[in-house]
């Protein structure tokens, strides 16, 4: 019993020394995640983490919205879920074009590891709730999703020795099929996601932290020329 209540007050610790140290471009982190379980567990919550983190920084939506707390919690959750969907996209594309390279080739016996290096290199979207903020949240938010690509390459480069141009190819090209994939499957499915959507948070959510803070501009500057 003691070992295991020591695991669970240790595993939190591991969480953020792997974020934190992933963040630095520690070698150590990455070839942690890709050969120690207990760290790609880490990396997989990293992932799932950091959707939470997007998810209150748009928080403010959902207040507006007076979603009830139990959908505020299963939207947080829901978020979570997408960012391990987004992770394992990524790490079967990058696995899938790494043929092309023709040199240090990864394929499926590798997928638990990738997967991981991906998930790590989600750390930085743990900054993701600062992405409310106005005028500059959205350059936030790419500046934040180019530090996951660089990751994700170099994590690949030193935790499965790939070269550095197998590397780039492999996590930019995984990127750039998942960002596609995403896009089509988002236009494809946009009903039935829009409907779960609503189902999971009671609320179309349409509008953007930008738009609730212009219309209460605007709301403020009518009321002041009355």
């Amino acid at each position: 019993m003691l070992a295991i209540l020591g695991d669970i007050l240790t595993f939190p610790l591991l969480v953020a020394e792997l974020a934190f140290a992933a963040m630095r471009f520690s070698t150590d982190a990455f070839v942690r995640a890709a050969s120690s379980a207990e760290a790609q567990t880490a990396a997989l919550t990293i992932a799932f983490l950091a959707g939470i983190s997007e998810m209150l920084g748009q928080s403010v939506i959902l207040v507006v919205n007076r979603v009830a707390l139990y959908r505020f919690l299963a939207s947080l959750v829901f978020t979570g879920i997408t960012y391990l969907g987004t992770a394992l996209i990524w790490t079967f594309s990058a696995i899938a074009v790494a043929p092309l390279t023709r040199v240090g080739t990864i394929d499926l016996s590798d997928t638990p590891g990738v997967l991981a290096i991906v998930s790590l290199a989600f750390a930085p979207r743990l900054l993701g709730v600062f992405s409310i903020a106005p005028y500059f949240g959205i350059a936030f938010g790419n500046a934040l999703e180019a530090w996951a690509m660089v990751l994700v390459i170099f994590g690949l480069r030193v935790a499965l020795d790939l070269p550095l141009g197998a590397a780039v190819f492999c996590g930019g090209a995984g990127w750039l099929v998942g960002y596609y994939l995403r896009s089509f499957l988002g236009h494809a499915l946009a009903k039935p996601l829009g409907k779960l959507r609503i189902m999971v948070s009671g609320s179309p959510l349409d509008k953007t932290p930008q738009q609730i803070i212009d219309d209460l501009i605007h709301s403020i500057t009518h009321e002041a020329k009355r």
